[in-house]
């Protein structure tokens, strides 16, 4: 790192971005997710209203989706997260080394 300090400003900024992306990584992959369960309890219901399978209650449907999202959505942003942990890391430890 740099006497004036622009290298742990950029390893503060390269972790802020990190964090950044994983979070949209995992909004993205958590709104799929939900669309695909949503999707899935109105092929089912429907199948249901036209005497082709059984009744399914829509919060039970949904519970299960959601947290199936939630949990892929936060595997996929792990690496994400630990990269942007890694230099938060590293910034501090030199922020507390001083110049």
């Amino acid at each position: 790192m740099t006497d004036d300090g622009t290298g742990r400003r950029r390893a503060v900024i390269a972790a802020g971005l990190w964090f950044v992306l994983a979070f949209c990584v995992w909004n993205v992959r958590f709104d799929w997710g939900v669309r695909v369960g949503a999707s899935q309890y109105l092929q089912a219901r429907d199948a249901y209203l036209h005497g082709r399978g059984p009744k399914i209650e829509l919060a039970d449907t949904m519970h299960r989706g959601v947290a199936a999202s939630a949990r892929c959505a936060t595997i996929i942003a792990a690496p994400a997260i630990v990269v942007g942990i890694v230099l938060t890391c590293l910034a501090a430890r030199a922020i507390r080394r001083g110049p």
